[in-house]
């Protein structure tokens, strides 16, 4: 991600200590235990709360965008509502409400093509409430007020850690790939962005309606189109995202057409030529930020060249 302040190590995860928290979380939910998952979090799901706890020691900030968004209101849309705080062993803790529906990507494959567009509309319209909303930006963490500068360090910053790692040839292609999409980093209005939508973070109903939006840690104010990011990679490589059961389900990229509604929400006056920049170089970015954590690979490869192609965007623009 681009904007990501919660990047941990999972190898060194502290299990002794997980144990005693996974007992402290039974206790203090009261009820049966379920283990969900979060990016970066251990997560506990009692009946009608949930418990996240930040794995690293010395965070007491980790929660605050839970904070940001409790008073959020989406008509008919559930948001989580922060319920307590706190810390245990120096992790930070937040409970909030659990909330009602089923995960999006469950119930994707069941919809037929009409029921898809209007949970993807109803989504869109949702994101339109989110971005007018007006948070504590004290509780926020991302320093986005001037986004080509922002987008521009984060590349530099990844370009220097994967010198040693990434061929020569696909460093001297994303130097290139990127001096030609830069001129499109204009700034535009700020806007809250969810900034990590995809079918893992919705809830929808059993008639396959928007029921929920969940996980805003990657939350930020930043221009529109930055919520087009996570989408458009979700869309493209859907089986990267879903559990291992559900790959060969989502073994195929999703119905581009879908994402219109995205589009209308977030392209504003933005060209074609400009918001398919834009995109490429987040998700440069975001590609060489996954060679650093786990190394070059084939897989990796490929991918580069879906990006330096400069066809990222096809068929979304």
């Amino acid at each position: 991600m681009l904007i990501n302040p919660w990047v941990r190590n999972y190898e060194k995860d502290d299990h002794s200590a997980l144990r005693r928290v996974r007992d402290w979380a039974s206790r203090k939910l009261g009820s049966t235990v379920d283990y969900g998952f979060g990016y970066g979090t251990w997560v506990f799901i009692g009946n009608d709360t949930v418990i996240k706890i930040d794995p690293e020691v010395g965070r007491s900030e980790r929660f605050t965008h839970e904070l940001a968004i409790s008073q959020l209101e989406i008509p008919g849309i559930a948001t989580p509502k922060v319920l307590e705080t706190g810390t245990l062993e120096g992790r930070a803790w937040v409970i909030i409400d659990r909330l009602d529906g089923s995960s999006g990507y469950n119930v994707w494959p069941g919809l037929d093509h009409s029921a898809k567009a209007m949970l993807t509309s109803q989504l869109a319209d949702a994101l339109s409430y989110l971005h007018k909303f007006q948070p504590d930006q004290g509780l926020l963490h991302a320093e986005t007020s001037n986004w080509s500068r922002h987008v521009r360090l984060s590349f530099n910053r990844v370009l220097r850690a994967v010198d040693n790692v990434v061929p020569g040839r696909v460093l001297s292609m994303s130097q290139a790939a990127f001096a030609e999409w830069e001129d499109a980093l204009t700034d535009r209005p700020r806007v809250l962005c969810h900034g990590d939508i995809w079918l893992g973070n919705i809830l929808v109903n059993g008639n396959g309606t928007l029921a929920g939006i969940l996980d805003f840690d990657r939350m930020a104010l930043a221009p529109a189109d930055y919520e087009l990011d996570m989408l458009l990679r979700f869309w493209r490589y859907p089986w990267n995202f879903v559990p291992e059961q559900l790959e060969a389900i989502y073994e195929y990229p999703l119905e581009i057409e879908l994402m219109q509604p995205f589009v209308d929400l977030c392209q504003g006056d933005l060209t074609d030529k400009q918001i398919s920049a834009r995109l490429s170089t987040l998700e440069l970015i975001y590609r060489l930020n996954l060679v650093n954590r786990f190394g070059w690979s084939q897989q990796h490869a490929m991918m580069f060249d879906t990006v330096l192609s400069g066809n990222w965007a096809d068929g979304l623009v």
